[in-house]
C-alpha cells in the first residue's frame, strides 16, 4: 500500500488512529524505541483484556440462552394457561396450555382477540376484568366460558395483572371444566338421594298406614263372625262375606302393587314382549274386579274388537289394566259406569282407553299424581283405601315400552286414562 493511500483502511481504524495521535500528543513514528516498546506492551495487555471480555460475553450469552430456554420451556409446558394481552384484548403471546384451552394452535391465536373465544354471556365479565386490570394495576379475577371449535364449553378462571409502566396484561388461565362437571355430578347425586329418601319415606308411610287399613277391616269382619255368628241372619252373613272378599281383594291388589313397585325401583322387572290378543288379556286382567263393581252397582263394560292384537309384555299389560280399572271403580260413585275400549290408530298403534263417570280430579291433583313424595292420594267414594302406587306403576310400565299415559279429567265429570301399544314390532322377534 502506498504511503498516504487510505482507500483500504476502515473508517473505524482511521478514527482510532486519529484518536491515538491526539491522546499521545505526537505521531507514532516519532516515538522513541522505549516508548514504542511500552505502547506495544500496553496494546498486547489490552488485546488480552479484550479477549477475556469476549470470553466473558460469550459465557454470559450462553447463560442467557440457557435461562431463556428454561423460561420458554416453563412458559410453554406449564400446566396452566398463560396469555399476554394488549389493552384491547389482542393476544400478543400465549403458551401451549392456553392454546389447548381455546382449541387452536398458538400461531392461529397470536394476534387474534381473546374475547372471540369467550361465550356471549361471559364476555361482559371479561371486558370488565381486563379494563380494571389496566385501570387499577392490581390483580383482577373472573370466571368465563370458552367456546371451542366443536361448540364444547370450558369453564376458565382468569387472574390477570398489569405491572407499573407496562402496556401488557399477564393473564393466568385455569381450566375448571372437570371441577364444574364434578360439582354438577354431585348436585345430581344429591337430588337423586333426596328422591330416594322421599320414596323411602313414602314406602314406610304406606307400610304404616295403608297396609294396616285393609287388614284391620278384614280382622274386624272375622271378629264379628267369630263372636256373633249364631245371632246373624243369612243375609248379614252374606254381606259380611262379601265385605271380607272386597277387603281381601283390596289387600291382594295392594300387595301386588307394592311388590311391583319394589321390583321397578330395583330394576328387576324384565320386559318380555310378544304378540297377544288384547280382548282375552283385558278380560283376564279384570276378573277380580267384577265383584267390586257389582257391589257398587257400577256398569263395567268392555268394547274391544276380537281381532285386535298388541305387541307387549302380557304380564305388564295385566298390571296396567288391573290398576287403571280398579282406580276407575274406586273413584266412581254407586250407579256409575266404567268403560274399557280400544281402537287402531296411526302408525300401527292401538289406543286403549279406560273412562269412568267418577268424581274426577282437579288440575292440582293431576299435576302431582306421579310425584311419589307428594300426598295426592284420596279415599274412594266408599272409603276405599288408595296409596297412589298403582298409577305410578302404570306410568313406569307404559313408558318402559316407549309409550305415554295420557290423563284427561274434570271434577264432578269423570276421568279418562289412555295409552297406546304397538300392533306389531318388525324389529323384534316374536316369542
Amino acid at each position: 500500500m502506498k504511503k498516504g493511500d487510505n482507500s483500504n483502511i476502515s473508517p473505524l481504524h482511521l478514527k482510532a488512529e486519529a484518536l491515538l495521535k491526539k491522546q499521545a500528543g505526537k505521531p507514532v513514528l516519532e516515538l522513541s524505541e522505549a516508548e514504542t516498546k511500552k505502547l506495544i506492551y500496553e496494546l498486547k495487555v489490552h488485546q488480552i483484556e479484550l479477549e477475556m471480555q469476549k470470553d466473558e460475553l460469550l459465557r454470559t450469552k450462553t447463560n442467557l440462552e440457557e435461562v431463556s430456554d428454561k423460561y420458554n420451556e416453563l412458559f410453554d409446558f406449564a400446566p396452566c394457561g398463560y396469555f399476554i394481552l394488549n389493552e384491547d384484548g389482542t393476544i400478543e403471546d400465549l403458551n401451549l396450555a392456553a392454546a389447548k384451552m381455546a382449541g387452536k394452535t398458538r400461531s392461529q391465536l397470536k394476534g387474534s382477540s381473546f374475547g372471540f373465544f369467550v361465550s356471549d354471556d361471559s364476555r361482559p365479565l371479561f371486558n370488565n376484568f381486563l379494563g380494571k386490570a389496566f385501570e387499577t394495576r392490581f390483580e383482577q379475577f373472573c370466571e368465563v366460558t370458552f367456546v371451542t371449535d366443536r361448540n364444547n364449553l370450558k369453564f376458565i378462571r382468569l387472574s390477570g395483572i398489569v405491572k407499573e409502566k407496562n402496556t401488557k396484561c399477564f393473564v393466568l388461565a385455569i381450566d375448571l371444566t372437570l371441577e364444574k362437571l364434578a360439582e354438577k355430578e354431585i348436585k345430581l347425586k344429591n337430588e337423586q338421594l333426596v328422591k330416594v329418601n322421599a320414596e323411602k319415606d313414602k314406602f314406610l308411610s304406606i307400610i304404616a298406614h295403608d297396609l294396616r287399613s285393609p287388614f284391620n277391616s278384614f280382622l274386624g269382619l272375622t271378629q264379628i263372625l267369630a263372636e256373633e255368628l249364631p245371632d246373624l241372619t243369612a243375609d248379614e252373613i252374606r254381606n259380611i262375606v262379601f265385605s271380607m272378599r272386597t277387603s281381601a281383594i283390596n289387600f291382594y291388589n295392594f300387595l301386588e302393587n307394592l311388590l311391583h313397585w319394589a321390583k321397578v325401583q330395583q330394576g328387576l322387572v324384565v320386559f318380555n314382549p310378544k304378540l297377544a290378543k288384547l280382548l282375552p288379556a283385558v278380560n283376564e286382567s279384570i276378573t277380580l274386579l267384577i265383584e267390586p263393581a257389582k257391589i257398587k252397582k257400577i256398569d263395567l263394560s268392555c268394547n274391544i274388537p276380537d281381532n285386535i292384537e298388541v305387541y307387549t309384555d302380557v304380564n305388564i299389560l295385566y298390571t296396567v289394566i288391573r290398576n287403571l280399572v280398579s282406580n276407575a271403580i274406586k273413584f266412581t260413585p254407586k250407579g256409575g259406569d266404567v268403560k274399557i275400549s280400544a281402537k287402531v290408530v296411526r302408525d300401527e298403534k292401538v289406543e286403549i282407553c279406560i273412562q269412568d263417570s267418577g268424581i274426577g280430579m282437579s288440575r292440582l291433583i293431576t299435576d302431582n299424581l306421579f310425584r311419589i313424595g307428594i300426598q295426592s292420594n284420596r279415599q274412594g267414594t266408599e272409603g276405599e283405601p288408595s296409596t297412589g302406587l298403582g298409577l305410578i306403576i302404570c306410568k313406569d310400565f307404559i313408558e318402559s315400552q316407549g309409550e305415554k299415559l295420557i290423563i284427561e279429567s274434570e271434577e264432578g265429570i269423570g276421568s279418562i286414562f289412555k295409552f297406546t301399544l304397538p300392533v306389531f314390532n318388525k324389529n323384534m322377534k316374536i316369542g
